[in-house]
């Protein structure tokens, strides 16, 4: 056993992802240090009115690039770096003023979510800052500068905790929670600028004609036509979900909801992002030859059982009281969603960092028509749960129901297109998974939680 374990520490995938998510450790403290501060600074309003915008800011930043960005890690041609660069930064530019006519013209009209919305002037900005620091991530995945990648995630996370303490300690402006996201994610893209010059230095402008662009958004269809809807899909279910929950419940609700999935995927952006990062890296580099990929793909899906397991077991033993007693006495309701909520997080963190073997393969057809089939199947549970409950905790248990099913079905699915059979992620997975759920399931029941 102790001589598997070593093996896999050792491995290159492994290696790059412990050095990426070096700063997620940092990360991972940043929300249990600062949170019960910001809980008590923000009420569970302000806290609805950040997850209406940061909904609209993921859905909207899943198709920013039309999923173009994929091919700067992806191009095994060098030259085709800078083109693709200027292509990414072309769309993004185009769809944010899209964007912003769309919620201006909107807003202008009367419809009530646009007139409700509470900074256009601020979504504009950020989407522009974000999608310069996605274009910049990629180019250091490419080079694989991970320390690079590591400290930026450092920089942005502390400064988004400081900054939004301070403007909710002095609330000189409002909006806190999302100009202190602003903000950080401002000085994390100015501090790409450094460590990346030497690329910039290394290619010239020259080559960029319109042809050219135009050849190589032919080259790579794929993305826009498969892998862009499937992620535009994959962050809408998720995403839509506070913007139609907005529609029947309250922002405090809201707000509750908002704050416990930070916690719920917490395991996803502390590791799962940096993992799926340098396995993406990895299987591109790796692409022509199956037995690594499957390799590749085994040692990843291994470390993701296990991290799936922890929210589940951790809320089902107590954990949703702990989360109340961080967060104060406004934040009741968030101890019990997150109970609720940890039904679909064992398959999202399977799922989550396997994702780009999709696209590494080419086969973003079946991601776009899986994610289709979720977007149906949840978002369609939800509305109609909306409509006939008005218990919220009943509502979201059935989206979590629907929303799981489909994630284990993808999660099969990427299994089996990268040779991978389920027993050799673990000899134990169904079982460890059926007593998870049973415990669950037994936890929830006695709480009375889904009471209506």
């Amino acid at each position: 056993m102790l001589a598997k374990i070593e093996t896999i520490l050792n491995s290159s995938l492994i290696k790059n992802t412990l050095k990426l998510s070096s700063s997620s450790v940092v990360l991972m403290l940043i929300p249990f240090i600062v949170t019960p501060i910001l809980s008590r600074l923000y009420t569970p309003e302000d806290y609805g009115v950040w997850g209406i915008f940061s909904s609209v800011l993921y859905i909207v930043n899943s198709f920013i690039f039309l999923s173009y960005e994929n091919t700067i890690v992806k191009s095994s041609d060098d030259k085709e770096l800078p083109i693709l660069i200027v292509l990414c930064f072309i769309i993004s530019l185009s769809i944010t003023c899209l964007v912003t006519f769309v919620f201006v013209s909107g807003k202008t009209i009367g419809i009530p979510f646009f007139v409700n919305f509470h900074s256009v002037p601020l979504l504009a900005t950020m989407l522009l800052i974000t999608a310069t620091y996605n274009i910049f991530n990629s180019i250091a995945n490419r080079n694989k500068r991970y320390g690079a990648m590591s400290v930026s995630n450092i920089i942005n996370g502390s400064s988004q905790a400081a900054i939004r303490v301070f403007l909710g300690k002095f609330p000189i402006i409002s909006f806190g929670l999302i100009v202190g996201n602003i903000i950080s994610q401002l000085i994390a893209t100015i501090y790409f600028i450094f460590p990346l010059r030497g690329f910039f230095k290394s290619y010239s402008t020259s080559r960029i004609k319109v042809a050219s662009i135009k050849d190589l958004a032919t080259k790579y269809k794929k993305f826009p036509l498969y892998e862009a809807p499937a992620r535009f899909i994959e962050f809408a279910v998720l995403n839509l979900t506070i913007i139609i929950l907005s529609n029947y419940f309250g922002k405090d609700e809201i707000g509750h909801f908002s704050m416990v999935i930070q916690f719920i995927l917490l395991p996803i952006n502390v590791f799962g992002s940096a993992m799926g990062s340098v396995y993406y890296r990895e299987l591109s580099e790796n692409f022509k030859d199956p037995v690594a990929i499957t390799s590749i793909t085994q040692k990843v899906a291994k470390i993701t059982f296990l991290i799936s397991l922890l929210p589940i077991l951790f809320l089902t033993f107590g954990g949703d009281k702990l989360l109340v007693f961080i967060l104060g006495d406004k934040w009741i309701q968030a101890g019990s969603m997150a109970l609720i909520m940890s039904v679909f997080s064992v398959p999202v963190i399977l799922v989550q960092s396997l994702l780009p073997a999709f696209k590494t393969l080419d086969r973003q057809e079946i991601r776009f028509k899986l994610n289709l089939l979720n977007f149906a199947l949840a978002i369609g549970a939800l509305i109609v749960a909306a409509i006939y409950y008005d218990n919220i905790n009943v509502v979201l248990i059935i989206y979590s129901i629907f929303y799981a099913l489909v994630q284990f079905l993808i999660y099969a699915k990427i299994l089996k297109i990268t040779n991978l059979r389920l027993n050799a992620v673990s000899k134990y997975f169904v079982l460890c998974i059926f007593i998870c759920y049973l415990l669950l399931l037994i936890r929830i029941f006695y709480s009375g939680l889904l009471t209506y």
